[in-house]
């Protein structure tokens, strides 16, 4: 799983990986941002004091993260 949109399409599921990445959202924030990246970027933002471009640093490995290993060739 790479693309965002996969993120969006199994946020249920993937809420607490994201509370685990960054533990300063809140269960709201969780809830309001309710797997829409450009919500996730603007809370990181405003809840660790980081520029736009940081937040989309931090959510481009978190997204590396939940990618499955490629097969050595």
């Amino acid at each position: 799983m790479t693309a965002w949109q996969e993120v969006e399409k199994h946020w249920t599921e993937l809420k607490l990986k994201v509370r685990s990445q960054w533990p300063r959202l809140t269960n709201v924030e969780i809830h309001r941002i309710g797997g829409k990246r450009d919500v996730l970027a603007q809370n990181l933002e405003m809840d660790y004091g980081i520029t736009h471009a940081e937040a989309e640093q931090q959510i481009d490995s978190f997204l590396r993260t939940l990618a499955p290993p490629r097969a050595a060739k």
